[in-house]
């Protein structure tokens, strides 16, 4: 199928692919790609509109607003959308864009300005605290920030926004490695952190959706604090696993030494649990340490393999 353009390929956004994840989005989707069109800087952009197994009449809706439309045979999920966009796009760069009209075509025109003046290899949108917020995800996405921002040990703006540009020859490294759910959003951006990527965060403001939310609270925010914890462990399994150890082994050192000294009845068989957990724990670090170290050899083989296809497709578009 070919990919049709929102303009002539002339302008200056061809070389970009908005990818654009839908699930019954009849309400707001045609609003979003007529945003998209309106603005000049996003001249030349392809869109492509995902589909994920909608009842509607989100299909419809896209493509009659020129949008290539990827139709999934069932709700797959936001990152299996996502997954199968970037696997049809061919554009240098690639943005997710939401759906349901929280996002501003000008931030995203202005992210892809920044991609390039700053050399950046990924912007990621920052809402800001103007920015319309759903009340009742207000405690889970603060517990997720600090979750992430415990595991990269920094500060981060803005944990799981929708909105971002990549390169294209960095994000496809990582595909495989983005889980299916919503959760997507924050593996992308830990990946690129841990990976030591250009990464810029870039201030947006979004607007109270259009229609009705496909996320559930309680089940995504568990998936996502399971993705942080698996990314943590991949790039850090020997420093996390040796800081449970050593707490483990520290408070049974310290009450069994404690309750030994103030009883004199020798060293506590609760003490001596806690010693042989730690122990236990640490070995199971220098395990999974060796796994991790198996994986991003792998990972680095990917690459590598990625960046040779990338060489060998421009050398064929030279010739």
């Amino acid at each position: 199928m070919t990919i049709l353009s929102l303009h002539r390929p002339s302008q200056s956004a061809a070389d970009l692919t908005v990818i654009i994840p839908a699930y019954n989005e009849e309400a707001g989707i045609g609003r979003t790609l007529q945003s998209l069109q309106d603005e000049p800087r996003l001249r030349g952009a392809k869109v492509i509109v995902i589909s994920d197994g909608s009842k509607d009449r989100t299909a419809e809706i896209a493509a009659a607003h020129g949008a290539t439309v990827i139709e999934n045979w069932s709700n797959l999920g936001y990152g299996a959308s996502l997954k199968r966009g970037i696997q049809r796009a061919e554009t240098e760069l690639i943005a997710w864009f939401d759906a349901d009209g929280q996002h501003s075509p000008t931030d995203l025109a202005d992210m892809v300005e920044r991609i390039h003046t700053e050399q950046a290899h990924a912007v990621v949108g920052a809402r800001t605290p103007s920015s319309h917020v759903v009340k009742t995800r207000v405690l889970g996405k603060r517990i997720i920030k600090l979750a992430a921002e415990a595991a990269m040990g920094r500060k981060i703006p803005d944990v799981n926004c929708g909105l971002r540009v990549f390169r294209r020859c960095l994000l496809v490294r990582y595909v495989d490695l983005l889980p299916d759910g919503f959760s997507a959003s924050t593996t992308s951006l830990l990946l690129f952190m841990k990976r030591n990527h250009h990464l810029v965060f870039h201030p947006i403001q979004t607007t109270e959706r259009i229609g009705t939310s496909s996320v559930r609270q309680l089940r995504d925010g568990f998936r996502t604090l399971h993705t942080i914890l698996r990314i943590t462990i991949m790039f850090n399994a020997f420093r996390t696993f040796s800081w449970c150890a050593g707490l483990l082994i520290a408070a049974g050192l310290l009450y069994g030494t404690t309750i030994g000294l103030l009883n004199g009845a020798g060293f506590p068989v609760f003490a001596a649990m806690l010693t042989l957990l730690g122990v236990q724990v640490f070995g199971l670090g220098l395990v999974c340490d060796q796994i991790s170290a198996m994986r991003l050899e792998q990972l680095g083989s990917m690459s590598r393999d990625v960046d040779l296809a990338e060489q060998q497709a421009a050398a064929g578009k030279a010739a």
